[in-house]
């Protein structure tokens, strides 16, 4: 399989998704910490293909392009095929007193086709606007003109760590692993941080 007539994109983007598209299967889980209580909602879109790769901020009623490598505004991508997962966090703080609270991750690759490249491992902080936040996902590529589909089968993979904290604290409050596909990306494992009580929806 002749993987570099495609620009790949793998990574993230933190926003408000507002997306036409149908969600294959959605996931929710409640989170409760000493701090607050979060709700986390994904949504799976498998096999999403669009002419461009433009997101919408529903908040700001923004929206821009992304590149391969996720830059937003620029190189952008004419074309996308992949999947996507979009995880929603709605965050409530426990106590009456005011809470600066932040989501961030740490993600580092754990494993990947032996045809693509290792990735670091990168931070970010996700921005909480009224307690509300969302993570975009997205493992694809840019297809060239009259290009056939990758196959479910035997397209690229990578698997990766992703470790979320609610700052300041120091320690995760959960630990999700992740595939990521151009058929799908799903979440193969949940692990909540020792001070976490989960429960599913």
């Amino acid at each position: 399989m002749d993987l570099d007539r495609r620009r790949f994109l793998g990574g993230g983007a933190a926003f408000a998704f507002g997306s036409a598209a149908v969600a294959k299967e959605e996931e929710a889980y409640r989170f409760r910490i000493a701090d607050a209580e979060i709700e986390m909602t994904i949504e799976f879109h498998d096999g999403y293909a669009s002419h461009g790769f433009w997101l919408g901020e529903q908040m700001s009623n923004r929206r821009y392009c992304l590149s391969a490598g996720g830059e937003e505004g620029r190189n952008c991508l004419a074309a996308f095929r992949g999947s996507l997962a979009i995880a929603r966090y709605r965050v409530r703080p426990r106590s009456r007193r005011p809470a600066h609270l932040a989501l961030r991750e740490y993600v580092r690759t754990i494993d990947h086709d032996a045809r693509l490249p290792d990735r670091p491992p990168f931070e970010r902080t996700i921005v909480l606007k009224k307690g509300v936040a969302s993570d975009l996902q997205a493992f694809g590529y840019e297809p060239p003109s009259e290009d056939e589909p990758l196959s479910d089968r035997h397209g690229p993979w990578y698997l990766y760590r992703q470790d979320l904290y609610l700052e300041p604290q120091r320690a995760p409050f959960l630990i999700l692993y992740w595939k990521h596909a151009p058929a799908s990306i799903r979440v193969l494992d949940l692990i909540p941080g020792d001070q976490t009580w989960i429960e599913k929806k």
